[in-house]
C-alpha cells in the first residue's frame, strides 16, 4: 500500500514537473509570420499593406514603407496630418 502511494506522488510530481516546462517553451516562442510578411517589432505586417515609419515630430513628415514579400520598401513621403497610413507595428 505505502509503495503505491510513493509510486502515485512520482507519478504526479513527474506530470506536473512535464507540464510546467511545456508551458514554459509555449511562452518563449514566436507565431512564425505569414507568408511574405514582414517583422515589425512583435507584430507583422502583411505582404501588400503600406504603413508610416520614421516619422519627424518637428517637421510632421514620415516615410512610407510597402511590405513587397517579406522586406520593407521605401515609397513616397507623407505629411503626417491625416495623410499617412497607419504606423507600421502600431
Amino acid at each position: 500500500m505505502r509503495t503505491i502511494s510513493v509510486l502515485q506522488a512520482v507519478v504526479l510530481a513527474t506530470a506536473v514537473a512535464a507540464a510546467s516546462f511545456s508551458s514554459a517553451d509555449a511562452k518563449g516562442k514566436v507565431a512564425p509570420l505569414p507568408p511574405g510578411a514582414c517583422a515589425v517589432g512583435k507584430k507583422a505586417a502583411l505582404s501588400g499593406t503600406f504603413c508610416s515609419l520614421n516619422c519627424d515630430p518637428k517637421s510632421q513628415w514620415c516615410q512610407q514603407q510597402l511590405c513587397a514579400n517579406g522586406t520593407f520598401v521605401s515609397v513616397l513621403p507623407c505629411y503626417n496630418s491625416g495623410f499617412c497610413t497607419v504606423k507600421c507595428g502600431g
